[in-house]
């Protein structure tokens, strides 16, 4: 039996999305927002991680089977506003603010760390604050990674002519997380778009491969790649992660993408096993984020 939408087993786990986003905080915002969940428990996911960019939005989405992460180092525009994401801070959330919201329980992630979006390294120490919270409480943090996306690209803010003039794609190297990790040990982090790139945005895979063979806290999802990318580069990413030993430490995430064409292409791999495919959809995201019932 493969995994389908429409399978028992899939029916019986549920899907783990660890890579959503809330619409930005314009607009007929909580319209948008049922049309998601709508949209979330259509495709059977029973928990996701949602990046919110406003103080407001944490409350907005406190409810079962959201886990609510804060975005970091969100883009500079060219034109008004400057600052979609946390505006009053130049897209940095509140250092105090994040604090309580993360001890009261509504904050559970960072997500989605974007210091290429803002042309700084990781180890810049304008995260460290953010890092040395994120470890003293405990909660594990999805951090964007490789060279793009692409200027104008249409699955990213960089779709906007205005927006990301300070992006650099070499501060999507995996590597430079290295520091980071050796000062903050008992992180859990999370490389999000795994596997991406192309021609001109080639991929960090020594680095990446390196990364997660010397810290075993560090898990992957592949969003862009599992939904954007030629199905065969896709495959291609989860054939290297396998083959590396890295299976159990691969999360499915949409990054809002349509889900039901990602699972078609995930159960059209023959190669792959009902419980690689399962802990893919689900295990390794119900470990990663002390998920239980």
């Amino acid at each position: 039996m493969s995994i389908t939408l429409a399978s028992s087993l899939l029916a019986s786990l549920g899907l783990i999305d660890v890579h959503r986003h809330a619409a930005w905080p314009d607009g007929d915002y909580d319209t948008v927002r049922e049309e998601q969940l709508v949209e979330m428990a259509s495709d059977d996911v029973i928990v996701a991680v949602v990046a919110v960019t406003t103080p407001e939005e944490v409350d907005r989405w406190q409810m079962p089977g959201i886990i609510v992460g804060v975005s970091l180092a969100c883009p500079r525009n060219l034109s008004e506003p400057r600052y979609k994401c946390f505006p009053a801070t130049e897209g940095w959330a509140d250092l105090a603010w994040l604090e309580e919201q993360v001890f009261l329980g509504k904050v559970r992630a960072l997500h989605e760390l974007g210091p290429s979006y803002y042309g700084i390294s990781p180890a810049n120490p304008r995260l460290e604050p953010y890092w040395a919270l994120a470890e003293r409480f405990d909660i594990p943090v999805g951090i964007h990674t490789q060279r793009g996306p692409r200027p104008g690209g249409r699955f990213s803010t960089r779709s906007d002519p205005n927006c990301c003039p300070d992006f650099d794609p070499e501060m999507g190297n995996p590597e430079l997380l290295r520091p980071v990790l050796a000062k903050h040990p008992n992180l859990r982090i999370w490389l999000q778009h795994v596997g991406s790139g192309n021609a001109d945005y080639d991929t960090f895979w020594p680095e990446t491969l390196k990364l997660l063979h010397d810290f075993p806290n560090v898990y992957v999802d592949l969003s862009i790649t599992n939904g954007a990318m030629p199905v065969d580069q896709y495959e291609a990413t989860l054939k290297t992660l396998i083959d590396a030993g890295f299976g159990d430490r691969i999360m499915f995430g949409s990054d809002n993408l349509p889900i039901k064409p990602i699972l078609a292409r995930l159960d059209s791999f023959d190669w792959l096993g009902d419980a690689q495919k399962a802990a893919i959809l689900h295990g390794n995201a119900e470990r990663f984020f002390r998920i239980t019932e």
